[in-house]
């Protein structure tokens, strides 16, 4: 029953993993990670943290 609960979460999480990754820049096959057992949301974390965003490099900077 642990191995089927596990697969149902990670494929509910794909699809916005999947999106966050699309708007970081990164290829959204990265999401995929997530059924790396015990490691996987580390691995999703390490990425999302430690890598440039282009879409926050690009913003203007506030004239206030």
């Amino acid at each position: 029953m642990g191995i089927v609960s596990s697969l149902v979460f990670g494929l509910i999480l794909i699809y916005p993993l999947w999106k966050i990754f699309t708007r970081a820049g990164k290829n959204p096959a990265l999401s995929l990670f997530i059924f790396v057992p015990l490691a996987g949301w580390l691995i999703v974390t390490l990425i999302l943290a430690f890598s440039r965003w282009p879409a926050v490099e690009a913003a203007p900077a506030s004239t206030e």
